[in-house]
């Protein structure tokens, strides 16, 4: 009885947290503040789900609260200031939650709407544009890209297109000295001439950012435009976009989160990064990343030819496929995207990460859904993010209900 009365207990709460959320929605702050502080709650760190798989299946409305709990518990323990998460299936937005605090000294509770930066989930934005242009006719991915960039070493210069976009290129994977290394294009052009290449165009398969910066200068050599405008005009607007933006400082506005670190018993402001060009200079929010995530789903800005270029796994200049471990699964890389598996589910995905961000979008392509996870903190090591993290637990929640039906 005890147990029973616990779980009702549990339902409630998590009831009014939606509804203090729907009050936010409709400019009630002070509900928005209460509900963005329980996210933090330690206490929810020993946390036990009430709700059976039946329950979690069954409709809607049990989904979003199994979700909404372990999120909860997971930030609470990895000490998550903020998270802007989404769940969208077979194009519908089932949940579009802000959670905890976009800025915690200033109290500023997370919404659909707040801004994080998304590190290198900017890549498959990058890779889209260089397919535009690829069907506008102003570019062929076999080409050089010594043809567009006439200061590229010496060394590169049979690297092609198609290699930047798959990493089978050589260039020097990354030039940055840490993850938190902010250099001008002038910068980066020196760095480029002194560091030795990686391996022969084609040759192999190696992530490298240096790759997706120097697509993002050959779309504006070949457009006349910035890459922020290019990306504005022919991707933002269109689908109404309007809390993404290129390479935007953090500055004192609400919709923009801080990035932190947990030091000390504390989170600390991280030091900021503005992400490297077009290899991981986006901010966006979980609003507009579902909105791209639609548009992706319907086959929307490009042609399914092009889509299907996107999602094929590359082939190194031998004419095998390569495929290598990726977050313990085998993958391939496309353009902009990894073309992997989750617990057997088919997924095409891309995360990133940088000094207090980090970020992933998850693409169940055969189960059509989709989880998107943005946080405005990381673990201390460089290269492992948060989002990641909840989004694979959400994942398991979805397809270990299925599973048991």
């Amino acid at each position: 009885m005890r147990k029973q009365v616990a779980c009702l207990i549990v339902l409630f709460v998590m009831i009014f947290s939606e509804l203090s959320e729907a009050s936010h929605a409709r400019g009630k702050e002070p509900a928005a503040r209460s509900q963005a502080a329980t996210a933090l709650d330690p206490e929810l760190t020993n946390y036990q789900y009430p709700f059976p798989v039946k329950f979690f299946e069954a409709n809607t409305q049990g989904r979003k609260l199994q979700v909404d709990s372990y999120i909860r518990e997971q930030m609470a323990k990895l000490h998550i200031p903020g998270a802007g998460v989404a769940v969208i299936i077979n194009g519908k937005v089932e949940l579009m939650k802000g959670y905890g605090l976009a800025n915690v000294e200033r109290n500023v509770p997370v919404t659909s709407n707040t801004m994080f930066q998304i590190a290198s989930t900017t890549k498959p934005f990058t890779a889209m544009a260089i397919m535009m242009l690829a069907e506008d006719g102003k570019l062929s991915l076999d080409e050089r890209a010594a043809k567009y960039l006439p200061w590229l070493p010496a060394i590169y210069s049979d690297v092609t297109l198609r290699q930047l976009l798959t990493h089978t290129s050589g260039v020097n994977r990354d030039v940055r000295t840490g993850n938190v290394d902010n250099f001008t294009l002038d910068e980066f052009k020196k760095r480029l001439a002194l560091a030795p290449a990686s391996f022969k165009p084609g040759e192999r398969w190696e992530y490298a950012n240096t790759g997706y910066i120097l697509l993002g200068a050959i779309i504006e050599v070949i457009s006349g435009e910035s890459y922020g405008d290019f990306l504005t005009r022919r991707i933002f607007k269109p689908l109404g976009m309007n809390n993404t933006r290129y390479n935007e400082t953090p500055g004192g506005s609400t919709t923009r989160a801080v990035g932190y670190d947990w030091l000390d018993g504390a989170f600390r402001q991280s030091p900021y990064f503005a992400g490297g060009y077009s290899a991981g200079a986006l901010v966006s929010s979980v609003a507009d990343m579902a909105k791209w995530e639609r548009a992706l789903n319907a086959g929307k800005l490009l042609k399914q030819s092009s889509f299907e270029q996107i999602w094929s796994p590359v082939k190194l200049a031998n004419g095998q496929p390569r495929s290598f471990e990726f977050r313990g699964e085998q993958a391939g890389y496309g353009f902009g995207w990894f073309l992997t598996s989750y617990k057997g589910h088919k997924l095409f995905t891309h995360g990133g990460v940088l000094s207090g961000f980090s970020a992933t979008i998850n693409r169940f392509v055969e189960d059509k859904v989709t989880i998107i996870v943005l946080t405005n903190s990381k673990s201390g090591a460089d290269r492992i993010g948060y989002a990641d993290v909840l989004a694979n637990g959400i994942a398991s929640l979805y397809f270990s209900a299925s599973s048991a039906s």
